[in-house]
């Protein structure tokens, strides 16, 4: 009898140790990340990733979030808003609002930067609206313990609120710089610059008329 409830138990025992096992993963793995971002590098960060996309089970969240952070310090941001935009599908929470929102924010300016108004108009709207859906404290009223993360959460709605505003009312992009002038056609060979002959009275054919009467008319001049 005993050893029946062992045998029947053991799967039990298997799954709750594996639980444990994935948790302390996690735990390694995100310190792991933590660490590495902070260091700003992005390669030791994958191998981070990679543990949590693996045993991650109880927050699959968090592998998005560790995704989308080292896509940030590559400079993906197009990735990174990807990678934040599952995260806050599967885990609606305030760090991974802020996140989206920034990095949103950010292609934006970029779009902006290169005269790319649609973009930049669409970049803003999404990250307002990420920030629009916040509940209280997580943008305005938020108790960040850093002063600057504090000020630029706090201040999300009113900036991308004045950066749409300007995005609409903008001038056009400037035109285009003209095209290089045309190099100077060369004279033709054998030229050597010499001017043209603006005499014409001894040419056979100057303007209009007979050629063989104009050339008599040459013959009788000379003559006389």
């Amino acid at each position: 009898m005993r050893r029946r409830l062992l045998v029947y138990s053991a799967p039990v025992a298997v799954v709750t140790v594996l639980i444990i096992v994935k948790l302390l993963s996690v735990v390694v793995a995100g310190r792991s990340v933590t660490s590495d971002y902070a260091e700003r590098d992005a390669g030791a960060m994958a191998g981070g990733v990679s543990v949590l996309r693996v045993f991650n089970v109880v927050e699959p969240a968090k592998a998005h979030i560790a995704e989308g952070a080292r896509a940030v310090l590559e400079d993906r941001l197009t990735d990174a808003e990807q990678q934040y935009a599952q995260a806050l599908g599967i885990a609606d929470t305030c760090p991974v609002r802020v996140d989206l929102a920034l990095v949103r924010e950010t292609l934006g300016d970029r779009a902006a930067s290169r005269f790319a108004t649609p973009a930049a108009i669409a970049h803003y709207e999404a990250a307002r609206d990420v920030v629009a859906r916040a509940p209280q404290g997580c943008f305005t009223g938020n108790d960040d313990p850093d002063p600057q993360r504090r000020d630029i959460r706090e201040q999300a709605q009113a900036r991308l609120d004045d950066k749409l505003t300007a995005m609409r009312t903008a001038a056009p992009p400037p035109p285009p710089p003209p095209p290089p002038a045309a190099a100077p056609v060369p004279p033709p060979a054998g030229a050597g610059g010499t001017p043209p002959d603006t005499d014409t009275g001894d040419r056979l054919n100057p303007g209009t008329g007979d050629p063989l009467e104009r050339l008599q008319q040459i013959l009788r001049d000379a003559a006389a």
